[in-house]
């Protein structure tokens, strides 16, 4: 169990995490500060009860994926059928920033399953992490992360071609 002063630093530490986490699963920026701000309550409450069988990393952004599961849950009910932005920002600065937005926008483009392990993989989880946090098999990940590859080469290769 961690202390409060404890899970205010797990929440700060693991912010940039949270917010990647967050835009991975809304466009929308107002409603992935809202997102966010859901996750790192939920996250803040959860550590009340960590009790170290994972990594705290782990630990958090299973939390955090709960959260963004609910979330995805709760906005399909809402709404019926929401279409992903298909327009690409355009950089202002540089060309990194460019390629970052248009590998966001592919990864919002994917189904939920396949957006989690690649989201979870940009973070620098293992598949077993994965799994644990996902609570599937290595192999199912194994084959998510096959399929999430596969499908972002072919949209961000349609974007560089037409």
């Amino acid at each position: 169990m961690l202390t409060e002063a404890q899970r205010d630093e797990v929440v700060k530490e693991y912010a940039p995490m949270l917010a990647r986490i967050a835009s991975s699963y809304e466009n929308d920026k107002h409603l992935q500060q809202d997102l966010l701000q859901e996750i790192s309550l939920a996250v803040w409450r959860a550590c009340a009860s960590f009790r170290g069988d994972a990594s705290v990393k782990t630990f958090v952004a299973k939390v955090a994926h709960n959260r963004c599961v609910d979330y995805v849950i709760k906005a399909s009910n809402q709404t019926e059928n929401v279409e992903l932005s298909d327009g690409m920002l355009i950089s202002q600065n540089s060309d990194n920033q460019e390629k970052s937005r248009d590998l966001m926008s592919a990864i919002n483009r994917l189904s939920l399953p396949l957006r989690q392990v690649i989201t979870m993989q940009l973070e620098g989880f293992t598949y077993s992490e994965i799994a644990s946090v996902l609570g599937t098999s290595e192999a199912a990940v194994t084959k998510r992360a096959g399929r999430a590859r596969t499908l972002l080469e072919q949209l961000l290769g349609s974007n560089n071609n037409g």
